[in-house]
């Protein structure tokens, strides 16, 4: 991808987004980083949605995000700023020493992972390093982000193993319910008759092991069906 640290005046400076929640440490850092040689500050956001139109609006080769364990924060654009941008490098900077956030950050795309207490030197040096490919993870998370994606693997598996009695049909009626169709929108969809969806739904909760439509829905969507 374009970017790393320029190795002659033909090569552009990295360009750097940043996003955090506080304004004031937001454009400090701004501020900081554009006087690094071979950095150029695009953007400075302090909402996530503003990063998303950032991106869209000019080319960026590192997005760097505060993240947290805010559902609605910076960490849930990321998958959002990689369609928009397939070469960005997420690099995520947070307070929180949470092996189980970590493993959501690399699920949602970031590469690179710097703590706030470490100084701006950590943040220089993974920089142009996301930028060559390569993953910047500090060394002492390494086993905890290990130990919560394996975890979070076993999970999933968990989740998704009742959907597996499911028949092809029985699955299109479920993601049918999960897009909130009605029993007749979902005959209508799937051209069968309101009473065999009855059946198919009825089936469904039966094999799930839940009671009313409600539940099997909110199984689906923790198993990532939809």
């Amino acid at each position: 991808m374009p970017g790393g640290l320029p190795d002659h005046p033909g090569m552009h400076a990295i360009r750097v987004l940043l996003g955090d929640g506080h304004r004031s440490f937001v454009e400090a850092l701004a501020m900081r980083l554009d006087v690094e040689p071979g950095l150029r500050v695009v953007a400075a956001v302090v909402q996530p949605e503003d990063a998303v139109r950032a991106v869209q609006a000019q080319p960026v080769d590192v997005a760097v995000l505060a993240v947290n364990s805010d559902v609605t924060g910076f960490l849930s654009v990321g998958p959002h700023l990689m369609a928009s941008c397939p070469d960005i490098a997420l690099v995520g900077v947070t307070g929180q020493d949470d092996p189980a956030l970590l493993a959501r950050a690399v699920r949602a795309g970031f590469r690179g992972w710097v703590p706030k207490d470490v100084g701006l030197g950590a943040l220089l040096d993974v920089l142009p390093a996301v930028c060559r490919g390569e993953t910047c993870i500090p060394p002492l998370l390494l086993t905890g982000l290990l130990r919560a994606l394996l975890e979070g693997d076993a999970e999933q598996r968990a989740a998704e193993l009742p959907f597996t009695s499911l028949t092809t049909r029985e699955q299109q009626v479920l993601r049918a319910m999960s897009s909130g169709a009605s029993r007749q929108e979902i005959a209508v969809q799937l051209g069968i008759s309101p009473n065999t969806v009855r059946t198919h739904m009825q089936s469904i909760l039966t094999k799930l092991g839940v009671h009313t439509s409600l539940a099997a829905v909110t199984l689906a969507r923790r198993a990532g069906i939809s």
